[in-house]
């Protein structure tokens, strides 16, 4: 028997929880004042150089959709877009102030090198949204983003510390205060939306799947924030052990 739709979505929290991303050494250093200014607008360009590429996954994403007639989760897609690629500032736009305030222009921006993590967190997230359903490249971003968002997440408290400890203008610290304002509603609908999908075993074990590539593709990402910052090419192992399922070794 499978899990209930709720069970299956608290089951894919423990596993988001293993490697929260509040714990993450990006987020956690900053917000424990352990990284200097200048290390933080280095790891903001790798930001940038992942989320200038947010259209080409969103696009795979919508393309899908369409294809196989999912109105509503074109609408759950369309209010993402809207917010993330559209208006007067995209989020592009916006991670590029706090860059701009560190003395570096777009153009040296685009021509800074991705660190080895961020550049895995690209290839899979667009790779893996090309190649599948649009249910499941939502699932890709779904958690990372409701861990992002809301009262006490992961923006509001970056903001707080880029504002108050670290004295950047409220120009350079948009992009936390819009993620805190906006993510909590992305995720939490997209979340709402894996969560109708997951009644079969078929759909559970697809979006699963899809939810810790996600998680696993944005904690590279942030890897290589930290990676650009110090120079040094390590991973973080999350909070706890990795547990897979494995089959059995049977040697003689």
């Amino acid at each position: 028997m499978i899990p209930a739709p709720e069970a299956f979505i608290d089951g894919l929290w423990a596993y988001a929880r293993t490697i929260p991303m509040g714990e993450h050494p990006w987020f956690k250093g900053i917000i424990e004042h352990r990284w200097s200014k200048e290390q933080i607008v280095q790891g903001e360009i790798q930001h940038y150089l992942r989320i200038r590429g947010n259209a080409i996954f969103f696009s795979h994403i919508a393309i899908h959709a369409a294809e196989d007639h999912q109105y509503g989760l074109m609408n759950v897609l369309l209010e993402n877009i809207v917010e993330e690629l559209t208006g007067p500032k995209s989020h592009m736009d916006i991670c590029l102030q706090l860059i701009e305030e560190g003395g570096i222009s777009q153009a040296e921006a685009d021509e800074a090198e991705p660190a080895p993590g961020t550049m895995a967190c690209i290839e899979m997230i667009n790779g893996f949204c090309a190649r599948h359903s649009a249910i499941e490249g939502m699932a890709t971003l779904a958690f990372t983003e409701a861990q992002q968002g809301g009262p006490g997440g992961v923006a509001e408290k970056l903001y707080a510390e880029l504002r108050g400890h670290y004295g950047f203008s409220e120009y350079a610290a948009e992009n936390y205060r819009v993620h805190a304002a906006e993510d909590a509603g992305h995720g939490g609908r997209q979340i709402d939306a894996l969560r109708e999908w997951a009644t079969t075993e078929e759909w559970q074990a697809k979006i699963r799947h899809a939810v810790k590539l996600g998680l696993t593709a944005f904690t590279l990402e942030w890897d290589g924030h930290v990676q650009a910052m110090t120079g040094r090419r390590e991973w973080w192992p999350g909070v706890a052990p990795l547990e897979l399922k494995l089959p059995r070794v049977r040697l003689p």
